[in-house]
This record gives C-alpha cells, sequence and structure tokens, in this order.
C-alpha cells in the first residue's frame, strides 16, 4: 500500500471530464445502463464518485479536511468496485482506486473507521474469520469420509464464506475430484484472506495476516492454490503483492480450473431437465480487480510519463471467459449477456451492507434490473458475497446460482 502523497498526481491531474461514472461512450448501448458508478447514480452529487473522492483525498491531503460529520461513512459507502478506476484509465493514465485505498488507509489511521469494519477486523483477528465464528468450525461442513491429500502441491482454500455457504467449496471439492485433481485442505492452518482489512485501509493488520498466510502456504509446500471465492481470489491476486512477495505461488479460481477440465474433456457431464435462461454477473473480485497488482517505484515526468515504465491495471485481464465456458458446456443453458459486462460490469453492491445498507439493496436491485433486461430468468455468478446480494430479498428479484454449484450438480453420478 502507499501513502495519500504518492498519488497527488493523479489528484492534481483529475479535469472533472466525468468518465469515472459513466462507460465509455463507444461502448454505451443506450442511455438505460450507463451508468458505471452505483454510488455516484444512486445519491447524485459529484462527491459521491470517483471523482469527488479524489477531490476529497486533495483537500485532506492539502490540510483543509478533517474526518467526521460522515465523511468516513461516505469513503466507505463506496464498494472500491474499481469500475472508476478502469473507466479513468480510458482516457488518462490515473490511479484513482488506489487513491481511494490511501484515503482510506489515512482515514483508519485517523481513527475513523467505521464500527463494523472494526469489527470485522476485531473478528479477524480472534476467530481467522470476518464472522467471527469458532475458527474449529472453519470445516465443520467436510463429510466424514473427506480424505485429505497431505502430499498433494496444490491446495483448495475454502474462504470464510464457508461458514455461511458451506455447499460452494463442497461443489468444488466435487468438481476437482471428478477431474482427476490432486489437492489438499489446510483445515486449521486456513486463515481470512484479509481482504476485508486491506481493503478498508487497516494497512498494519492486513501486512501482518498476509505475511502469515503466505509463509503458511510456502510451509506446507503448495505451489497452486484454488479457490471458489471471487474476494479471496482478487485478495491473492491484486492485493497480495502490495503487501508480500508470493514466491510463485500461483493463484487460480475453480472456474478457471473446471473450463480447463471441461475442454479436456476430463468432466463427466450430464443432461440438464430443462431449458435455463442465464446472466451471468462478472464480480469485481474475480473480473477487473483480479489482475495481478506489479508494485511500481519512481517518478512522474511531463504528460505523465512514468520512469520506469509502469504495468497498469486495466481492467481487460480478469477471469472473463472460463465461467461463460463453463456455462456454455452445459446443455440447455443459455447465456444472456448483460448491457454492463466483463470490465465494465455494475458492481452488486454487497460490500457496503455494513455501511448503507439501503444504497447496498438499491444496487443490487440494480443489477437484478439488467439482469431481467437481458432476457434472463435467473443470475449466475462466482462469489458468495455476490450471492448475499443478488440473492437476497428486494426489488427485482430473481433466482441466483453460484457457477461452482451448477456445474457440480450437472456431474454425472459417477463423479
Amino acid at each position: 500500500m502507499a501513502n495519500l502523497a504518492d498519488f497527488r498526481y493523479t489528484m492534481e491531474s483529475c479535469n472533472h471530464c466525468g468518465q469515472c461514472k459513466w462507460i465509455l461512450p463507444a461502448k454505451m448501448k443506450g442511455w438505460d445502463f450507463a451508468s458505471i458508478c452505483p454510488l455516484h447514480e444512486y445519491h447524485g452529487f459529484d462527491a459521491y464518485s470517483g471523482q469527488g473522492l479524489v477531490q476529497i483525498a486533495k483537500e485532506r491531503l492539502d490540510g483543509k479536511l478533517d474526518y467526521g460529520d460522515g465523511l468516513e461513512t461516505l469513503l466507505h459507502t463506496c464498494t472500491a468496485c474499481g469500475a472508476c478506476d478502469i473507466n479513468c484509465k480510458s482516457v488518462r493514465d490515473m490511479e484513482v482506486l488506489d487513491t481511494i485505498y490511501a484515503l482510506r488507509e489515512d482515514c483508519a489511521k485517523a481513527g475513523y473507521l467505521p464500527e463494523p469494519l472494526r469489527r470485522t477486523a476485531e473478528n479477524v483477528e480472534e476467530t481467522h474469520n470476518i464472522y467471527g465464528e469458532p475458527h474449529a468450525e472453519r470445516f465443520s461442513w467436510l463429510p466424514p469420509d473427506f480424505k485429505n491429500d497431505t502430499e498433494a502441491d496444490t491446495a483448495l482454500f475454502v474462504g470464510c464464506s464457508a461458514y455461511r455457504h458451506p455447499e460452494i467449496p463442497l461443489a468444488a471439492i466435487r468438481i476437482l475430484r471428478a477431474g482427476g485433481v490432486k489437492f489438499k485442505l489446510l483445515y486449521e492452518d486456513e486463515w481470512c484472506c484479509g481482504a476485508s482489512l486491506w481493503r478498508s485501509g487497516q494497512r498494519e493488520a492486513a501486512e501482518k495476516l498476509i505475511s502469515r498466510n503466505v509463509d503458511t502456504f510456502h510451509r506446507h509446500g503448495i505451489k497452486t492454490l484454488i479457490t471458489a471465492c471471487a474476494e479471496c481470489f482478487g485478495a491473492f491476486c491484486g492485493g497480495y503483492p502490495r503487501f508480500s512477495d508470493t514466491g510463485g505461488l500461483e493463484f487460480r479460481h475453480i472456474s478457471q480450473v473446471a473450463a480447463k477440465l471441461i475442454a479436456k474433456g476430463s468432466l463427466p457431464l450430464k443432461k440438464g431437465e430443462n431449458p435455463l435462461r442465464v446472466a451471468y454477473h462478472d464480480p469485481c473480485m474475480l473480473g477487473r480487480l483480479s489482475e495481478k497488482y506489479v508494485p511500481w517505484n519512481g517518478k512522474i515526468r511531463p504528460f505523465g510519463l512514468h520512469v520506469p515504465e509502469k504495468q497498469w491495471r486495466r481492467g481487460e485481464h480478469g477471469v472473463y471467459e472460463e465461467p461463460r465456458a463453463v456455462l456454455r458446456a452445459l446443455e440447455g443453458v443459455t447465456l444472456c449477456e448483460m448491457t454492463r459486462n466483463f470490465e465494465q460490469a455494475l458492481c452488486c453492491g454487497a460490500n457496503a451492507r455494513d455501511v448503507d445498507a439501503e444504497f447496498a439493496a438499491w444496487t443490487a436491485a440494480e443489477r437484478r434490473r439488467e439482469a431481467k433486461a437481458s432476457g434472463a430468468e435467473a443470475v449466475v455468478s462466482c462469489c458468495p458475497f455476490c450471492q448475499d446480494a443478488l440473492g437476497g430479498e428486494g426489488e427485482n428479484p430473481l433466482p441466483y446460482l453460484d457457477l461452482a454449484v451448477l456445474l457440480a450438480d450437472r456431474l454425472r453420478e459417477e463423479a
């Protein structure tokens, strides 16, 4: 992570063009579903946007603004989905999202972390999961006949969401077993991935946890880490390099593994009973925010020339094709693309639920409205937090299906 002062170039270069609020015009398909920032679309004020938060960061850096009076709530109501960042980068090379992260760190250091986020951090410290559940019960859902392959150099990281959605790691286990992939579980050595810490600006706690996790992976001889949680995957790829040298660890999402197994003919699939039209929702942490973060230290010269050259994260190289390849392989399933998809996908709003539940519910309803407009009968995704948001109650209800669970249900009985 970096200090607020490291992003003065971004703060001073913003010319208020508004590109952080809308899809690039060349990619728009109409006025409806053209907004990319749910925070700005909901509130309608510049302060509630990437542009506004960059300006707030500048005022804070210049000593003209203090926290309090709801500023910290505004800062964390932003879901940090990164849509503003990649759309800004379509016209300028600036670091909008990293500026927001640095502002959050500054906010946390000033002692203004919203209480729900503080409690989450305490849970991670005390019980190694975001929910405060007993650590000993992290794998309580495992079937009694499960046999761990302790010699494997591949591990399945189930994540904290296994407490709430055990069907997802169970589906991942079945997929890996059916495909002949040798893997192991870490049991008591698996702790939270730390996404909730570094994304809320709690640098010291995040650094401590991430360093511990990387050491644990290496101690277990792990070369490849697989997860079925988009949040964990995004943390490993886009977060861990900010704090630690991962030493050659390879991170894979279950959709990537499954797509490869299907392409090789290694997964025995059965036909679906009924045709199904689905819209695939690209999770932020599996899509635009899963690109590998490459640390950069250097100087910015006139006209934004970065020396040495900087590797930019523009959201184009996230995990987009593999989940769609899995869906296309399921007989009877028709994929309906939403207007906002791939790196332009609208966030589901889940990360704002603890700070502003009303805004989060509106965002999920807006995403479901878009899915319905595509002609879909259900929405499919790969993130347990998206499941909580999109599969919950509210306007524009639509059935939610997890991709790993959907695929596992299509495996033939011998699998």
